[in-house]
């Protein structure tokens, strides 16, 4: 038996319903999701740190500008390597926050799903307002950017957890809130 069909074997059979999100345990769902925040935080990050590097050295060294050739290759020979530095140290930066919160989130959502014993929206709303709250007493945000905040974490809440029963709900699975919903529309 190859590897990938016991462990899809060993998922299906010892994993409960509600640990799978999107067919991904709590444990893969949250490497993928680090791994790709991480990844597009650490890109965007440098992208933009290396901007300000860049202008930051512009600003430093206007009052000196070289006047020969020589010198203008050592200016931006040096311009170049503080615009790498500053954005790897930007990038890094950005992806060190966001892969917490991030953590945050889709751990909360997995705890979540654990002590409800079900995996939907609900769960994921929860999170998100959880982790907002979080962040917003880390950084002592006002209490109208706290309000924004949550509402934010709950709309984040509402496209993941929404996006997840979608796909619960395309692979056969039955999510009880539509359940009830189109009984309610039958007896109306």
């Amino acid at each position: 038996m190859s590897n990938s069909a016991h462990n899809s074997i060993l998922t299906s059979t010892t994993t409960p319903s509600y640990r799978l999100r999107a067919s991904l345990t709590p444990f893969e769902r949250i490497t993928t999701v680090l791994y790709f925040t991480s990844s597009w935080a650490l890109i965007l990050g440098s992208y933009e740190g290396g901007k300000k590097a860049g202008l930051q050295y512009l600003a430093e060294n206007a009052h000196k500008l070289p006047k020969t050739k020589g010198g203008w290759y050592f200016y931006h020979k040096r311009k170049n390597y503080r615009i790498v530095i500053g954005g790897m140290k930007s990038g890094v930066r950005l992806a060190m926050k966001t892969s917490l919160v991030c953590l945050t989130f889709t751990g909360l959502e997995a705890v979540l799903d654990e002590v409800r014993k079900e995996n939907d929206f609900l769960n994921s709303c929860g999170a998100g307002i959880t982790t907002a709250s979080i962040v917003s007493g880390i950084y002592r945000l006002p209490r109208q950017s706290v309000k924004y905040a949550c509402m934010i974490g709950l709309g984040v809440g509402i496209i993941t957890g929404g996006l997840q029963d979608a796909v619960k709900y395309y692979q056969g699975q039955n999510i009880w809130y539509w359940d009830l919903i189109k009984k309610k529309l039958r007896n109306y």
